[in-house]
């Protein structure tokens, strides 16, 4: 979830550019020499495998967070990630690449999603969007190669107004739904009135994108009611690439609180979704896991099975909590990721849950035939600290197994680094590399926040899986410009299994 008060964001993003804006110049003057650029990327480290490469994508001078990947099925070279922008845009950013991510498009001036809110990198140029901020991206690509972003956009003041949002990219990800006389497509609309308002525990949040293999195009989504409410998934569907959506359909567990972090794979072979979501059930230790499906293409769910149950998930949420060790920042906690397996026909789900006072990565699966029968849950190659935000992803043509996490297991538990785990035989074993050279702790870097800080990494990363390589991205620090910590960059890793 984002949230960002945009008069103060207006504020500080015009001091941030209050240089460029007194001289005359416009935001495009990153191209400028006289220009800090950020630094360049951090080396990566190969704890095994074959070559590997880490890649500064946003490469700014400003935060941006939450960071999901999707790759191109007729182009593996390329692919598109997203991101929570604190540039001036106020709203989603985006980038992409066309030689397996070791370039990608510049952030500045251009590099956001246009038609969402109403500003642009450039104080001077009104933005195409009708919205305050924008935020929750989440990225795919259809079998067509069209890549699609959807985004909410957000009314800063009554009545609080909130809008799930579609844009449509032809070309990779260069360019996108222009926004005005070419409007984004309306997945689903929130009345305000305070029932959109985050203030009052009424909000929809963190919406995820899947498209099949047929072109069906998925689109699920959180909608809290309010505190101590029963609060459901929807999921809204599009056969027209996009163009319109249907009516959101209802998906509840049934039983109290929350239900969230919903997410829909499909099977490539039959089109069968399957939509994973938790619900605690009485908050906190006792949360639950659920799955359903669809034969419809979405038209209708199955009454969702419980399959899973955190003993003690993580929460880094402060100050609510905060329940792992070391300075407290604001980040992800713990949620089923799921990932389908062609070759085995089964349905996996990968968590982090808090075994032996450490956050651990859990894995566990179902036969797609029976999803009432599911593996005992268990701890993938044990790490020496926590692991945190894990993230899935299958080879549908060899099943291998692909996983990432930030991970304190490389410096005594002290400082967070991005981990690579790979199975090729279902779980059974596992290989791991260090992804980053080196940690870094996120209590110290955050995004702006009036006259401060935020420590806030996101509630997501991304990772795909290719036949001989798996590509990730993150959230991590980039260099500092002016006097406060608030340039977080989005990452992007490549490496060989």
């Amino acid at each position: 979830m984002t949230s960002h008060p945009p008069l103060a964001r207006r504020i500080q993003q015009l001091g941030t550019l209050g240089l460029c804006v007194s001289l005359g110049a416009c935001a495009l003057g990153i191209d400028d020499p006289s220009v800090p650029r950020a630094p360049a990327a951090p080396s990566y480290a190969a704890g095994g495998g074959g070559p590997s490469f880490v890649v500064d994508v946003s490469n700014d001078t400003t935060a941006q967070n939450e960071t999901p990947l999707a790759v191109n099925p007729l182009d593996p070279a390329n692919m598109i990630t997203g991101n929570n922008d604190w540039n001036y845009n106020d709203g989603c950013g985006v980038n992409a690449t066309f030689d397996g991510g070791r370039s990608w498009t510049r952030t500045l001036p251009n590099g956001f999603v246009p038609g969402i809110t109403k500003y642009t990198n450039d104080p001077f140029v009104a933005g195409t969007g009708l919205y305050d901020y924008g935020g929750d991206p989440a990225v795919a690509f259809g079998p067509d190669g069209t890549a699609y972003f959807a985004c909410f956009g957000y009314q800063g003041t009554p009545p609080y107004g909130v809008a799930l949002l579609l844009s449509r990219s032809t070309d990779g990800g260069r360019t996108w739904t222009t926004g005005g006389a070419q409007p984004l497509t309306l997945v689903s609309a929130f009345n305000g009135d305070g029932h959109a308002r985050g203030s009052t525990g009424q909000f929809p949040d963190h919406e995820a994108i899947h498209v099949a293999t047929d072109g069906t195009i998925y689109v699920t989504w959180a909608q809290f009611n309010g505190y101590g409410s029963r609060s459901p998934v929807y999921v809204a569907t599009s056969v027209d690439g996009g163009r319109s959506f249907s009516t959101p359909v209802k998906v509840t567990s049934g039983s109290v609180r929350s239900d969230q972090d919903q997410r829909i794979v499909t099977d490539p072979r039959t089109g069968v979704a399957y939509l994973t979501f938790d619900n605690s059930v009485q908050g906190g230790k006792g949360t639950a896991m659920f799955v359903s499906q669809s034969t419809d293409r979405g038209a209708t769910w199955s009454a969702p099975v419980r399959f899973g149950t955190f003993e003690n998930p993580v929460c880094l949420f402060p100050p609510y909590c905060f329940n792992i060790s070391g300075s407290q920042f604001r980040g992800p906690g713990s949620y089923p990721a799921p990932a389908f397996d062609p070759t085995r026909r089964r349905l996996y789900v990968a968590y982090t849950d808090i075994v032996g006072g450490r956050a651990q990565i859990l894995l566990t699966s179902a036969s797609v035939s029976d999803l009432t029968r599911w593996t005992a849950p268990q701890v993938v190659a044990p790490g020496a600290g926590d692991r945190i935000n894990v993230e899935m992803s299958i080879e549908p043509g060899s099943g291998r197994i692909d996983l990432m996490a930030n991970d304190r297991s490389w410096t005594r538990n002290t400082l967070f680094d991005v981990t690579y785990l790979t199975s090729s035989d279902g779980g059974a074993t596992w290989a791991t590399q260090r992804v980053t050279k080196s940690g870094w702790d996120p209590s110290q870097y955050g995004v702006p926040d009036g006259a401060g800080i935020r420590p806030f990494i996101g509630d997501y990363d991304g990772i795909v899986s290719l036949p001989t390589t798996a590509g990730m991205t993150w959230t991590g620090p980039g260099r500092t410009y002016g006097a406060l910590p608030t340039n977080l960059e989005v990452y992007f890793g490549s490496v060989t299994p």
